[in-house]
C-alpha cells in the first residue's frame, strides 16, 4: 500500500506542532500559501473514523481547540474551516484551513486551499519569513 501520510510519518516529519499518543499536528507545506493552514492526522493507518480506537478519539478534541486557539493567536483569521475528506489520500486527516479574505468563500475557498491555489499576495513575505518561527514557539 503507498500512503503519502504513512510515508511522510516514516521520514522527519516536517513542521510538528504536537506529537499525541495517536495524533500528529503539522502546519501545510509553505506552497499552500496559508499561514495557519494545518493538517491533524492519526498516526497508524486509519482509513475512517470507525476504525478510530475510543482512545484515539477522546484526543482529538483537545487537538482541534488548541490548534484552532494556536491559528486564532498567530494569524486571526476572519474564519477557520475544518475539512476532511481523504478520497485522493487514504489516511484519514483533517484540514484546518484559516481564511482571511471575504472575496471567496465556503467551499469555493476551501478548493482553493486544498488545491494549492491561493494567491500568495494574500500575504505579506514578512508572514511567510516568521512562520518558522511561530510553529517552534507552538508549545510555548
Amino acid at each position: 500500500m503507498d500512503c503519502t501520510i504513512c510515508a511522510i510519518h516514516k521520514n522527519k516529519i516536517p513542521d510538528i506542532l504536537e506529537i499525541t499518543n495517536y495524533w500528529i499536528l503539522r502546519h501545510s507545506e509553505i506552497e499552500k500559501n496559508c499561514p495557519g493552514y494545518l493538517y491533524l492526522e492519526p498516526k497508524a493507518h486509519i482509513e475512517n473514523l470507525s476504525e478510530l480506537s475510543v482512545e484515539c478519539a477522546n484526543e482529538i478534541g483537545s487537538l482541534f481547540k488548541k490548534s484552532g486557539d494556536w491559528v486564532e493567536k498567530n494569524f486571526s483569521p476572519k474564519k477557520i474551516y475544518t475539512v476532511s475528506i481523504s478520497e485522493k489520500v487514504p489516511h484519514l486527516h483533517f484540514h484546518i484551513v484559516p481564511r482571511y479574505t471575504d472575496s471567496n468563500i465556503g467551499l469555493d475557498y476551501i478548493q482553493l486551499a486544498l488545491t494549492s491555489k491561493i494567491p500568495k499576495t494574500q500575504f505579506s513575505d514578512l508572514q511567510f519569513q516568521n512562520l518558522s518561527s511561530i510553529i517552534s514557539n507552538y508549545l510555548l
